[in-house]
């Protein structure tokens, strides 16, 4: 009998190996779902078998990372939710229409992802003082946000709290900054207030932020929602940036 097995991991578990071995066979698509791992987040497996695919549970944010193009896993993990609203994140194409298809979704955000290619990661101009972003500074950058919620503005405080984070003040000023996603791991919000734009601020904090993970041997790696023009202009001017594929985020109604 087919059947999903949930299960709630940690580092000491041989399981956990098993599940990063197996995510490891294709890296660059599977970033979302080895920083969830790392976060707080279920995993489910079919059949027993990691073999299969996994599927990633992020408790905390309600969004699920699809590691599997499986297309019996997928039916069953759908039929083994519960009812309600579920979100997927960052899910590459290629699974994202597996699991799209036949079913209609609420909402449904089609993204590019930019991926760190190795090379060096040189110090941006001593022109500007960089340094990290304070919990003072939450509430102004969630303002920014374009994603702010009723939520948003948790995630940024957790995000300054507990990862890497940097900023360039002007006369005291808050102008430009970039953070990483706590959840996933990816860079973002990458923002620069429109009156110190044209200055190279943005480039400036993305490549420390950067620099500051690649010297931890953390992933860099941003996702980019498709119509976001703006910030898929900016992404061509970092150094060391380079397409990888495209994913998707969607929210799905259960009935």
């Amino acid at each position: 009998m087919k059947s999903i097995t949930k299960l709630r991991v940690d580092p000491a578990m041989t399981i956990y190996d098993n599940i990063i071995k197996y995510l490891q066979k294709d890296r660059c698509i599977n970033l979302n779902a080895l920083s969830y791992l790392k976060y707080d987040a279920d995993v489910y497996i079919y059949n027993d078998d990691i073999e299969n695919g996994v599927v990633i549970g992020a408790q905390r944010q309600n969004f699920f990372f699809l590691a599997t193009c499986n297309k019996g896993f997928l039916d069953e993990f759908w039929k083994y939710l519960t009812a309600g609203h579920k979100m997927f994140s960052g899910v590459p194409k290629s699974i994202a229409d597996v699991m799209l298809a036949g079913r209609e979704p609420v909402w449904h955000s089609p993204c590019k992802v930019f991926i760190h290619n190795g090379t060096p990661i040189f110090e941006p101009s001593p022109d500007f003082i960089i340094e990290r972003l304070t919990l003072d500074d939450a509430e102004e950058v969630d303002e920014y946000y374009t994603y702010k919620s009723d939520s948003s503005i948790n995630r940024i405080r957790e995000s300054i709290g507990k990862a890497d984070s940097v900023c360039i003040r002007i006369d005291g000023t808050l102008a430009a900054w970039c953070l990483v996603h706590m959840e996933d791991g990816s860079l973002g919000p990458l923002y620069t207030k429109a009156e110190f734009r044209g200055r190279g601020l943005a480039e400036a904090v993305a490549t420390r932020l950067m620099r500051q993970l690649a010297d931890k041997d953390m992933p860099i790696y941003v996702q980019i929602a498709d119509d976001n023009v703006a910030s898929l202009a900016l992404i061509k001017k970092i150094d060391g940036l380079e397409f990888s594929h495209d994913c998707v985020w969607f929210g799905l109604d259960k009935s």
